[in-house]
């Protein structure tokens, strides 16, 4: 089985897509299991997590909580599908499953109706608890004991996405810890954009976004090059930059690539000094970075930390939808990221950042957010 992995590595080395991500093979449920942390970016704790393929290729995987019910998993199916996929294996996490007889049996019917409605052949079903895995489709004491198989998280497979850059978290809190606030910094930042906000700016609108444009490239040129925390007077700049609906869908552009992790981390720790009234189009474009390297359970949590001071955020919004809906996100970030990099150009030029056929549209969008 080939697993792609997050795209990870210098910017503009190739462009974004499914094909261009590193691969990783892994070969029958144990292996699965060592790389599906890595997928996921955590270990798994009560989830259901589903991984669907096309032949051997891995085109779709997703994590729920497993106390939702077993419809939770129809937008991955419907993904899935669109995907081409054929086949699926489902990991039942639970630390409660110590042996035979397996847990959460009617569960897994459940998720197999869901199977069948989609024609998906499952190619194996697995339960994980207490440090072992079990199979409910084998119960051969050669191959499947009823003691359980030790599970294994530091094999060959699990070093080969260590050594593509890959990182499996404890559990899904630790992805959220990545975004709780620098108070301190926050203060400085805030302090920061009331001192220039305060002046008034009676250059043309053009040339003031013109302006912020650069202060946002600045920004992402020092975080390729390793520039470490932005000062509070560019942070500050950026976060402002950034309510320009314009400069927003201008740094979508930079997408067009392979996402550079370190301007990914850049995105996460201006989300974490953000004021809160700055902090959705911040984290907003760091859930389209997340997506952007291929992972899904950051860019859920950054879409929630937009919502949570913004709940009428219409990109956030989308995001979030498009992830319910199971669309594919490097179809999705392709589109976005096309047009963008017009708009990039546009504002460098001091134009009008959209052309005739999108400013009624902009308008609208401007209004609702």
């Amino acid at each position: 089985m080939n697993l792609p992995l997050p795209a990870e590595g210098p910017a503009h080395q190739s462009t974004l897509s499914l094909e261009s991500r590193p691969t990783l093979k892994a070969s029958g449920p144990g292996e699965i299991l060592q790389v599906i942390p890595y997928l996921l970016g955590f270990h798994a704790e009560r989830s259901v997590v589903i991984v669907a393929m096309h032949k051997k290729q891995v085109v779709v995987s997703a994590r729920y909580d497993l106390d939702g019910p077993p419809e939770c998993a129809e937008p991955l199916c419907h993904a899935a599908a669109a995907a081409g996929a054929s086949r699926v294996l489902v990991a039942l996490y639970d630390e409660a499953i110590t042996g035979h007889p397996l847990a959460h049996r009617d569960y897994l019917e459940g998720l197999r109706q869901l199977f069948d409605k989609y024609e998906f052949d499952e190619v194996d079903a697995l339960a994980v608890g207490d440090g072992r895995w079990w199979s409910y489709r084998c119960e051969n004491g050669r191959c499947c004991p009823s003691g359980g198989t030790e599970l294994v998280t530091s094999g060959a497979v699990a070093a080969g996405a260590v050594a593509e850059g890959l990182v499996a978290l404890p559990g899904r809190a630790d992805l959220e810890a990545e975004l709780e606030a620098d108070e301190p910094r926050m203060i400085e930042v805030l302090e920061a954009i009331l001192a220039f906000g305060a002046v008034d700016d009676d250059r043309p609108d053009a040339v003031v976004r013109a302006e912020d444009w650069a202060n946002v490239r600045r920004f992402v040129r020092d975080a390729r090059r390793g520039g470490g925390v932005p000062t509070p007077e560019l942070a500050a700049r950026v976060l402002w930059a950034l309510t320009d609906l314009a400069v927003r869908d201008a740094v979508i552009g930079f997408l067009t690539s392979r996402p550079d992790p370190n301007v990914e981390v850049a995105w996460r720790d201006l989300v974490r000094i953000a004021p809160p009234l700055w902090r959705a189009p911040a984290a907003t474009v760091y859930a389209l970075w997340c997506l952007a390297g291929g992972s899904g359970a950051r860019a859920n949590i950054a879409i929630d930390a937009a919502l949570a001071v913004d709940p009428n955020y219409s990109m956030a919004r989308l995001l979030g939808e498009s992830q319910v809906r199971g669309v594919n996100p490097y179809d999705f970030i392709a589109g976005l990221a096309e047009e963008s990099s017009r708009i990039g150009r546009r504002i460098q030029r001091k134009r009008s950042p959209w052309g005739e056929a999108e400013r009624s549209r902009v308008k609208a969008n401007a209004n609702r957010e």
